[in-house]
């Protein structure tokens, strides 16, 4: 009677540490990566343009939440998630532009960071193939993967909370 009231619990896992590594330190750590490879666009409407362009080298959508009362930034992010949703682009919402400039190195700038796309890594040029390489993904971008799958399809996109440092 005992053994059938127990319920088993699955320990949640990133690249193989029992819940060492949160969601907030994966973001963090996938995002300084890309920003030493040169692999980011910073603010909204950059983030627009290069999707406009080329919906299929994005490979995450960061972004923070529109300051209450702002309305048409409102409109632009829900849009751009739409967009992201529809092109197969893992959107991500964060809890804090000013913790993404402390992450990327750039506190004393005015630039807007309320959206980030991270790209996919760059393949070799001279290679035939149209196809992204997945294996040539980091295991915390996977782990960003699993995450972002695990939410796909929900009305609301949680919010992630960054590490303070």
């Amino acid at each position: 009677m005992y053994n059938e009231s127990v319920v088993p619990v699955k320990v949640e896992s990133f690249s193989g540490m029992a819940a060492k590594s949160p969601i907030g330190q994966c973001i963090k750590t996938v995002l300084r990566r890309a920003c030493v490879e040169k692999r980011l666009t910073v603010g909204l409407l950059p983030a627009i343009q290069y999707l406009s362009n080329n919906c299929n080298g994005a490979l995450f959508c960061v972004t923070t939440e529109a300051p209450p009362g702002d309305s048409a930034t409102h409109m632009q992010e829900v849009l751009l998630q739409a967009f992201c949703v529809e092109n197969d682009i893992y959107c991500i919402k964060v809890d804090s532009e000013s913790k993404l400039k402390k992450i990327l190195g750039c506190c004393k700038t005015s630039v807007d960071f309320s959206c980030i796309l991270v790209h996919y890594p760059y393949t070799d040029p001279f290679s035939d193939s149209q196809e992204i390489d997945l294996t040539s993904l980091t295991d915390t971008e996977k782990d960003l993967i699993d995450y972002c799958e695990n939410n796909w399809g929900h009305s609301q996109i949680p919010v992630v909370k960054l590490p303070e440092k």
